[in-house]
């Protein structure tokens, strides 16, 4: 008998007519991309919120790739959520405070929330937590203000966040509520409720419950407080209302609304496919190392060459290369390419060539070829005496652009992934990057861009220019197929790609891919 696993179980308890939200608990998943097919379909009809444990796991691959050592289980999960429509919850805590909000409040169809108080801190404290949540705080009409002030005291704050002061009743909730709710400026309503001092918590409950069952539009409660405020729990509880102890997390609650809106919004679409793409040419050039395994590249790296056909056979531009053996040939390819040129360290066994120096830059005549070409290969020697240097790869020098990194790996659980960001050698560093599942579609190559800064700077900032984004768009897209299409490439990697003023194209500069054999990962 087969085992069952947390696939399997997703569209039965789903189809169950009492069950509003799935909420899963994982320690890991047995077959990803069946998961993600599953849940994508479920999660449509119903909302899915998971909790993944096991986080930081050691067991983690040795890499040589920038793309390979940031390309962690986390970041394999959450693009695969992400595809599937899936809330990741951070700790059990925040499951069951979005499970009981997806569960008993009409969707979000907005970012503008309005927030009604009986205490001025309080309600500053929901007006940044909302801010930081990625909603915003309503602009209220001015009739709503009007309305507002025929109920309120004189020295009642009207404007968003609304504060009716310590004195406020149960009928001054409601009726402000109500107001509220109706503004065509407002989408949603954090109610706070510390207990007044002068009535109940639960009669403010009593009065706020038939506003709140009535209205299209979803109200989330910070009940504040502890034995004054277990009658109001009940009554909140009773009506389905979600309720909670502090406005952060019903700020939280009115965000994974808005987020569960903007997934039923988004239409699942397809990647599209390249008619210009010669996926058998690849496949040629990629069993002809494989079939060399003989002599492979050290830990399985292509040579420079191959992995230029393999991107150019998808339609991916490189900047010409050319492998100079000796001091003469480095000067003649430099002539043949044109000045200014780039001299970089060849070899299999060096991957980031510029951390020990074996990278040169606009060098603009013979000489200093000459010079570039001694200097590299004993710089080479020095670092790694061992190691077999083949010479020197020369490359023309781009004009000034902007740099990013584009870069696909072989997740075990979820096959391929694709990474984008800042590039550089800093890359590591600055974590600034997105992953994706390949192959991608047009709106999750958008995602990979606007959830990065380098991504968000290609439109320009400051004194740069806007960059062309639509190459580096197309580029990604490229490389996203294929990483899916040929699951032995291990790793690939774009780093940098020199993205020109707009209109202008972007070049990959250095590049890098490694296949797996059978049984080598």
């Amino acid at each position: 008998q087969a085992d069952v696993n947390e696939t399997d179980i997703l569209a039965p308890v789903a189809s169950d007519p009492h069950t509003k939200v799935l909420t899963l608990y994982l320690e890991g998943i047995k077959e990803g991309r069946r998961f993600v097919e599953a849940a994508s379909r479920v999660g449509r009809e119903k909302p899915i919120i998971a909790i993944k444990v096991g986080r930081f796991s050691s067991g983690q691959r040795a890499v040589a790739s920038h793309t390979g050592a940031l390309a962690g289980f986390e970041s394999a999960y959450n693009a695969a959520f992400r595809r599937a429509g899936v809330i990741r919850a951070e700790t059990s805590e925040e499951m069951f405070d979005w499970a009981r909000a997806l569960a008993w409040c009409p969707p979000l169809k907005g970012d503008a929330i309005a927030v009604l108080t009986n205490a001025g801190g309080p309600g500053v404290t929901a007006a940044d937590a909302l801010e930081l949540s990625g909603l915003r705080m309503a602009k209220l009409s001015t009739h709503t203000h009007k309305a507002l002030g025929k109920i309120l005291p004189a020295a009642a704050i009207l404007h968003n966040p609304v504060d009716m002061l310590a004195s406020a009743t149960p009928e001054q909730y409601s009726a402000c509520l109500r107001h509220l709710l109706v503004d065509p400026n407002v989408d949603g309503v954090l109610v706070i409720l510390p207990p007044p001092p002068m009535h109940t918590a639960g009669a403010v409950a009593k009065a706020i419950i038939p506003v709140i069952l009535e209205s299209e539009k979803p109200v989330v409660v910070a009940l504040m407080g502890e034995r004054l405020i277990q009658e109001a729990v009940e009554h909140f509880r009773a009506a389905h209302v979600p309720e909670y102890r502090f406005p952060e997390r019903a700020a939280s609650a009115l965000a994974i609304l808005k987020q569960r809106s903007e997934f039923l919004v988004r239409k699942p679409t397809a990647p599209l496919p390249f008619e210009d793409v010669d996926i058998e040419k690849a496949r040629i050039i990629l069993d002809e190392q494989i079939e060399n395994r003989i002599k492979p590249p050290s830990n399985g790296w292509l040579p420079q060459e191959a992995t230029e056909l393999i991107l150019k056979a998808y339609g991916i531009q490189t900047l010409p290369t050319a492998l100079a053996r000796n001091l003469d040939e480095a000067v003649e390819l430099s002539a043949k390419l044109g000045y200014p040129v780039v001299l970089k360290i060849a070899s299999a066994d060096i991957t980031h060539k510029s951390d020990i120096g074996g990278v040169l830059l606009d060098l603009k005549n013979a000489e200093e070829v000459a010079q570039g070409f001694t200097k590299l290969t004993q710089i080479a020697q020095r670092v790694h005496p061992q190691t077999e240097i083949s010479g020197v790869h020369v490359q023309r020098m781009l004009p000034p652009g902007q740099e990013v990194i584009l870069g696909a790996i072989q997740d075990p659980q979820f096959g391929a992934l694709v990474m984008f960001g800042t590039g550089g050698v800093e890359v590591e560093g600055l974590k600034d990057i997105a992953f994706s599942l390949a192959p991608m579609t047009l709106d999750e190559a958008e995602y990979l861009l606007e959830s990065t800064w380098v991504g968000r700077k290609l439109r320009g900032y400051r004194n740069l220019p806007p960059s062309d984004r639509n190459a580096v768009i197309d580029i990604l897209l490229r490389l996203a197929q294929l990483a899916a299409d040929f699951p032995q490439l291990a790793e690939i990697e774009i780093n940098p790609l020199r993205v020109l003023p707009e209109g202008e194209g972007a070049y990959a500069i250095d590049i890098r891919a490694r296949i797996q054999f059978s049984g080598n990962s």
